[in-house]
């Protein structure tokens, strides 16, 4: 008897089962993030509930008075931008605050691979990426981050919340913030897929932002960020029925469908910012030579507590 014809639809059960126990476990723990993560994903849900909060909310006025770290902005073009190319380039980190946040990088233990069994204090980024504990691939400073007191002054910024404001048409939610190394270290197809590097897109809401900071100088050999630009509307419905899991598709089955010609490779030297709609497909590249660090600041219209921990729906 073939064993795999046997094996074949034990495997389609047990996937089967196992997708029920999640989704058993999601509508009964976290229905609220549950139902996001399987609505948001279609574009017409998407444009309802964002037409529901422009009615419903009048976002907050961000007072002229304070002045942002970023300098003048240009909030009406930046939010513009977003909307037609998923991102928008151009923002700039004073450098002292980029020193402020090396300072704290570099003194502050991180957890492998996001690891929280795995802590690892750095010493400083010129022995960065040298000697590196057994399979580390990215380093997350994880809760710790909430010791910078830069960083809570950069979530409260009057000219990022005004970009989150304007782009969501509703109170900015702050969901959370990261700070990240990514290590040049050579993977396979799933240890980039865990680390987020290839093309992927989020549902932590049914609209959200991030804004990230490039803490090191970043070229096409340090991993730079990289999304397929225009990719936050229009997707093929099969990968709005897939959502997340399109994170398990080939890249170069997403560039045959979106384009290559539509990728753009995010490179800047420290403290560089960009502003991205996570709803476009984007991924972090893996670095071949030097490091990169990074900062990345999250808001959205609801507030799910800590989403990000919520694993599994």
């Amino acid at each position: 008897m073939n064993t795999t014809l046997i094996q074949y639809p034990a495997k389609i059960w047990y996937k089967l089962a196992n997708y029920c126990l999640k989704s058993y476990q999601g509508l009964t723990q976290e229905p609220r993030v549950f139902l996001m993560r399987k609505l948001a994903r279609f574009e017409i849900v998407r444009d309802w509930v964002a037409m529901l909060f422009n009615r419903s909310t009048k976002p907050r006025e961000i007072s002229r008075a304070k002045a942002s770290v970023l300098g003048n902005l240009d909030v009406n073009a930046i939010a513009a931008t977003i909307e037609t190319d998923s991102c928008y380039q151009g923002l700039q980190l004073p450098q002292d605050v980029v020193q402020e946040l090396l300072t704290f990088a570099n003194s502050t233990v991180g957890y492998i691979n996001r690891d929280l069994n795995r802590p690892w204090p750095c010493k400083g980024t010129e022995k960065v990426g040298v000697d590196l504990p057994e399979n580390t691939r990215v380093c997350s400073y994880m809760s710790n981050i909430e010791k910078s007191s830069t960083v809570k002054k950069l979530e409260k910024d009057p000219g990022i919340l005004a970009i989150a404001a304007k782009f969501l048409g509703a109170e900015a939610v702050h969901m959370g913030s990261e700070i990240s190394w990514s290590f040049p270290v050579a993977g396979n197809v799933v240890q980039q897929r865990e680390a987020a590097q290839v093309f992927h897109y989020d549902l932590d809401d049914y609209r959200f932002i991030k804004i990230f900071f490039y803490l090191t100088d970043v070229d096409m050999s340090s991993g730079p960020h990289a999304y397929i630009r225009g990719t936050h509307n229009g997707k093929k419905l099969k990968h709005q029925f897939m959502g997340t899991r399109c994170a398990s598709i080939n890249d170069e089955k997403i560039l045959e469908y979106y384009g290559v010609q539509n990728v753009v490779d995010v490179c800047g030297k420290a403290g560089f910012g960009f502003v991205e709609n996570p709803l476009c497909f984007h991924k972090g590249t893996e670095p071949t030579a030097k490091p990169r660090l990074m900062l990345q600041i999250e808001y959205a219209i609801n507030d799910y507590g800590n989403i990000h921990e919520m694993l599994g729906y």
